[in-house]
């Protein structure tokens, strides 16, 4: 990369530095100027053009439709939450069901095999 970054910095000071160089900028624009001007040149970028609005025209289409499914999915996953219960405890085990105490928090520093109900 640096002797590509030294490369262009001394083109760069050859064509602006000296006056063969600034000849030859010239020729370089004049050139691309006329290569530009030229009615093919100009045909090709109308077809590119047309092509691009209708690229881009169709990806503002998906991403609307896209933007649009996602707010109606997230519209429906709302009033899915709020018809279903706040929580499942209807299913859910309780502690007495396996006849240890709901209230009792396990202490940390007592191993598991002492834990639970009295055998």
């Amino acid at each position: 990369m640096r002797w590509f970054t030294l490369a262009v910095g001394a083109a760069a000071g050859y064509l602006l530095g000296s006056a063969e160089g600034r000849q030859n900028l010239q020729k370089m624009t004049a050139n691309a100027q006329k290569v530009w001007n030229d009615p093919k040149t100009q045909d090709k970028v109308g077809v590119v053009k047309d092509k691009a609005q209708v690229v881009a025209s169709d990806a503002k289409d998906k991403a609307a439709s896209a933007a649009s499914d996602a707010k109606q999915a997230a519209q429906e996953k709302t009033s899915s939450n709020e018809a279903s219960p706040a929580s499942n405890n209807e299913t859910a085990t309780t502690g007495k069901a396996h006849g240890a105490d709901p209230d009792v928090v396990s202490d940390p520093s007592t191993p598991l095999a002492d834990e639970g109900p009295a055998a």
